[in-house]
């Protein structure tokens, strides 16, 4: 029971690997707030995590709202009296190119990847201090170099990686521990959408399985992460060759991916199926 009688808040929990995060703490002895844009879905995450036993509540709020990020961290306090740690999981992601993309889907998903990290890190804080408690950030290979038709979402992984290393300079004597973890493919729900140019949502292009790991196995390295206090992971054998490419063999790495992109233009791209608009609101 390594989170026994500590409390964390972890963003975008409603689904995917927020959700499995969620579990995998819980089930180590955590008591978890869920948070999430979706009030149906989180409260349906909710009450599956009550059914198996498991101490939560669910708090609706956009991670990229000052407001809303300060009610959850405030309700928070209210419920548990403490903050022990804060998984910073909620973001967007897109399949465009940025010649075609608009400037509110670029912004919406900057935003979300980015603050949407900083804005409930700036709420907890003070609480986090108190605890001296850990604040993780859920970047991606994205977030180690660029990657085509995910403009948006490479700059706001990768503005991460600054404001994580600024944090730990910058607070290194309130006893916080800063960490990120860089996710290479990981296993997606049904229905996870990503944006188009216009901010249309599409489903997720399916990767080869060996590529991919399980939500339950970055689930349980996220929560090693916290635990160990580590400072940078990168998770996946995939994704650590990718990061070594990306180190060591830039040009090479380059090229590769400037082949798989022209190989993918030709095949006409992943297919725009229409399923509706999201919007996400801002400071």
């Amino acid at each position: 029971m390594r989170f026994k009688n500590k409390v964390g808040i972890i963003t975008g929990s409603s689904r995917g690997i927020g959700r499995a995060t969620a579990i995998e703490l819980c089930k180590q002895g955590a008591k978890v707030v869920l948070n999430g844009r979706s009030q149906g879905q989180l409260l349906k995450t909710r009450d599956e995590l009550l059914t198996m036993g498991f101490d939560v509540i669910a708090l609706q709020g956009d991670a990229t709202s000052v407001v809303d990020c300060e009610y959850v961290v405030e309700e928070t306090i209210k419920a548990y009296g403490q903050l022990d740690f804060l998984v910073n999981n909620g973001s967007s992601t897109m399949n465009e190119s940025f010649e075609k993309i608009e400037p509110d889907t670029f912004h919406d998903v900057f935003c979300s990847n980015s603050l949407g990290a900083v804005l409930p890190t700036m709420a907890a804080l003070p609480y986090l201090k108190q605890s001296k408690g850990s604040v993780l950030f859920i970047s991606s290979l994205a977030g180690l170099h660029g990657m085509p038709s995910a403009s948006a979402y490479s700059a706001g992984k990768m503005a991460l990686t600054g404001f994580w290393q600024s944090l730990k300079i910058e607070l290194s004597h309130t006893g916080i521990h800063f960490g990120i973890c860089y996710l290479g493919f990981t296993e997606n729900d049904a229905e996870k959408r990503m944006l188009t140019a216009d901010g249309t949502l599409v489903p997720v292009p399916k990767r080869p399985a060996y590529l991919i790991k399980s939500q339950k196995q970055v689930a349980q390295l996220i929560a090693k992460s916290i635990y160990y206090r580590k400072s940078r992971r990168v998770i996946s054998t995939v994704g650590k060759l990718t990061a070594f490419m990306f180190r060591f063999c830039p040009r090479l790495a380059m090229y590769l991916m400037i082949k798989s992109q022209r190989r993918e233009e030709k095949r006409g791209g992943f297919a725009k199926i229409e399923i509706g608009k999201r919007k996400i609101k801002t400071i």
